[in-house]
């Protein structure tokens, strides 16, 4: 296939997450809806994770304007309060269930393809109901419309989505009252429909559909590298429990096993994490029982690599320069940089907030993507009480910005010392990734 023809086909799915769960269009319900129903609609919201998409950092809830970048150019997510001018104000409940079971818009447009009503297809009629209802009464209007979203022609054509569609397929919808699911029926309608694990976890074929004999297989991410969450005891997460899963879409960590940054961290962060308990564990059920999908890559469980280093004191008491334009190797940049809270031995600290880089699912993958994306980005994410906080090191780092060469040293130190080996990371491979980190608003 074609480098440009590809570009232009993950340009309109990429673009298609950041637009909308939904789309500007009809009007508000007059008759009040009931407290139930309004909290339902609440915790489907949120299952969904609409909030992450459509808030700009510093903007008011669900009123766009998050800016992300495409191949194709800039996405900027609109609007989904109930504002009549600038929202979705004017959607009837059938405008709604189009746009989010169907990318049809009101006007009769098609929303792009990574926008998940692929996935979200799949939701029950009540659900659908209930989510509309929170959005029409509960969520506050915004009386602001961001910029307008001009991708690159022939990106910029709506209509072609509808042939995508016919190749695409769809998750069927369920029937009947969702909160009466049993565990396992519950759980894959929660991975399936609502959170669409799916959309991030599962690789993609040359049209960029979903290739369904891989499902939850791991697939790259702008960036970010979404692992295989199947049952492989090797390639996936066959070895974790249920609990520990749980724990891990709680807080984003587990001892010993990973934590989440990037797209998961927020997702964790604005949705996982506020699930229910029962939720969450028949969720992990139902991951934790997907047939195993074994990797041409990953031959050893990530979370069982590397050990604690005793490592020698490097430094010479000859004091370097702030000014110094002398290129240093990995071990003086993680010295410098990273030992502070990790510790020279990778173990990282006491309490476990600045995570160990040895049995560590990250640093232990035999694809060195995550950690690249980690040090340039940073980790922050907040669950409960808790705010988990690592520097990145990009170019507008507040901490010390790393060039592209410093950064693969410092990646090949890491995975060599503590880790899957040396990948031999370069600064050209650090740049490709550095230029799909999301460009601040």
């Amino acid at each position: 296939m074609p480098d440009v023809t590809r570009k232009i086909l993950w340009s309109v799915l990429a673009a298609g997450t950041a637009l909308t769960c939904l789309s500007p269009l009809s009007a508000r319900a007059d008759e009040q809806p009931s407290a139930d129903l309004l909290a339902r609609g609440e915790y489907i919201a949120t299952a969904g994770d609409c909030v992450a998409c459509h808030t700009a950092p510093g903007g008011r809830p669900f009123a766009g304007g998050l800016r992300i970048s495409t191949p194709m150019g800039d996405v900027i997510t609109t609007n989904i309060t109930p504002d009549p001018e600038h929202g979705i104000g004017r959607y009837t409940e059938e405008d709604f269930e189009k746009s989010l079971r169907h990318g049809i818009r009101r006007d009769g447009s098609r929303l792009y393809p990574a926008m998940p009503y692929v996935s979200y297809s799949g939701m029950t009629d009540g659900d659908v109901q209930a989510l509309y209802a929170w959005f029409m009464h509960d969520v506050k209007p915004v009386a602001e419309s961001p910029p307008v979203t001009e991708l690159n022609f022939p990106a910029s054509l709506r209509i072609t989505m509808a042939a995508w569609n016919l190749v695409a397929g769809a998750v069927p919808p369920e029937t009947g009252d969702s909160a009466t699911f049993d565990k396992l029926r519950r759980g894959k309608y929660l991975a399936n429909a609502l959170a669409h694990c799916s959309t991030c976890h599962t690789p993609r074929n040359m049209m960029l559909s979903e290739k369904e004999d891989s499902y939850l297989a791991g697939a790259p991410l702008l960036g970010w590298y979404a692992p295989n969450i199947t049952s492989s005891k090797t390639a996936g997460i066959g070895n974790w429990s249920e609990d520990n899963l749980v724990q891990y879409l709680q807080t984003g960590h587990v001892d010993g096993l990973s934590q989440a940054a990037g797209p998961m961290g927020e997702a964790v962060e604005h949705s996982t994490s506020h699930l229910t308990d029962a939720d969450l564990h028949a969720l992990a059920a139902y991951i934790l029982q997907v047939p195993a999908k074994d990797d041409a890559v990953e031959h050893t469980p990530r979370e069982q690599v590397g050990k604690a280093v005793d490592t020698p004191d490097i430094r010479t008491g000859v004091l370097t320069r702030i000014d110094s334009l002398d290129e240093m190797d990995g071990a003086h940049i993680y010295d410098g940089n990273c030992a502070a809270c990790h510790g020279s031995d990778g173990a990282g600290t006491s309490d476990h907030y600045a995570p160990s880089l040895f049995h560590n699912s990250v640093v232990g993958s035999a694809r060195p993507d995550n950690l690249i994306m980690a040090i340039l980005s940073g980790v922050d994410r907040t669950t409960g009480t808790l705010h988990v906080h690592m520097p990145g090191f990009d170019g507008n780092s507040d901490v010390q910005r790393l060039s592209d060469a410093e950064i693969a040293s410092l990646v090949n130190y890491v995975t060599a010392t503590f880790g899957s080996g040396d990948h031999g990371v370069t600064a050209e491979q650090v740049g490709k990734m550095r230029a799909q980190l999301p460009k601040t608003p």
